[in-house]
């Protein structure tokens, strides 16, 4: 894989000091991008990428697992046009792929051809799912925690507690400042941010306990009252959550593993309602059935302080009804 040019590198003595920083800007993401892979991959970012043309190409921003993510016959629409490719290899629920070709000359004319340029055939929902992202030690800590807390109040089949905000379950929307947010918070977002530079600040925590054999209805976090990007932690045992596509009815089913972040922003936080069904097993892809046990799960979120979104999906959006009420 060539290795990607350093942002400091960039020759803009022909553009103007608009163009200069915008494709600063670029640069700058993309190069965090590949920190990102570097770090999934536990080396540097010079061990990982070649100074040289080579037969790989590291495919950004791309990768397998329902929402989140595309599918193989999306990449294979694209690699096909392609002389020489080998295969292609889509990772689960990491921000980043692989192609594979029979020689450096039909990979680096692969790269010309695509690089920095927009594709019609993808349409990434931008899910990622971190695995074993919480320690065993520090998620003995956290329930050790949450299970001392006594400010549980009961919602539907499950308990609830939340941190910073609350949450008003009968209009849907942010209620008052809660809770501080308890220590082990700064202790994920610091190690969020870096995998994930673009993750900030979190305002609202809310902290679940599920029993065996409950769920949660399907729903998409209000869109007026939450901002951008949306963390799941998913502790004690996994669950299957259930994504359903509200503009086509496509559902895909995600396997949550215990000690995981899922991380929701753009289509993926949108776009899809998410719902555990109330039940005391789950049939995995596999087809084995896996009996279900208690699950504690953390949500994290922003606020938004004007009440009102401006996501690019007006026909799902709540913020005519925030207009309504702003109004009235």
């Amino acid at each position: 894989m060539p290795y990607p040019i350093s942002v400091s590198a960039i020759d803009t003595t022909l553009l103007t000091r608009n163009e200069a920083r915008k494709l600063r800007r670029l640069e700058l993401k993309k190069y965090q991008a590949y920190e990102i892979i570097a770090k999934f991959e536990g080396t540097s970012l010079e061990q990982l990428f070649s100074p040289e043309p080579t037969r790989y190409l590291c495919l950004t921003n791309l990768c397998f697992g329902g929402v989140g993510g595309i599918t193989t016959e999306q990449v294979s629409e694209i690699f096909n046009t392609f002389d020489g490719l080998a295969g292609i290899r889509l990772t689960h629920g990491k921000p980043y792929s692989f192609a594979l070709f029979n020689s450096t000359a039909s990979a680096l004319h692969a790269r010309e051809t695509l690089h920095n340029k927009p594709c019609e055939f993808l349409n990434g929902k931008v899910l990622f799912i971190e695995f074993e992202f919480i320690s065993v030690e520090l998620e003995k800590s956290i329930l050790q925690d949450i299970y001392s807390n006594t400010a549980w109040i009961s919602v539907q089949d499950r308990s609830v507690i939340h941190f910073g905000y609350s949450f008003n379950y009968d209009s849907n929307e942010v209620g008052l400042p809660s809770l501080q947010f308890p220590p082990y918070v700064n202790l994920l977002l610091e190690k969020i941010r870096k995998l994930y530079p673009f993750i900030s600040n979190m305002e609202q925590l809310t902290v679940q306990h599920y029993p065996i054999g409950t769920g949660i209805p399907p729903h998409v976090d209000s869109h007026s009252s939450f901002g951008p990007i949306v963390l799941a932690f998913s502790l004690e045992s996994p669950v299957i959550m259930e994504f359903k596509n509200l503009q086509t009815g496509v559902i895909v089913n995600i396997d949550l593993p215990e000690r995981s972040l899922m991380i929701l922003k753009d289509e993926a936080r949108y776009t899809w309602s998410h719902a555990i069904r109330a039940r005391k097993s789950d049939l995995l892809e596999d087809g084995r059935v896996r009996e279900r046990n208690k699950r504690v799960s953390l949500t994290l979120r922003t606020i938004n302080p004007e009440r009102i979104c401006y996501c690019k999906w007006p026909n799902l959006c709540d913020r005519n009804i925030a207009h309504l009420k702003k109004d009235s």
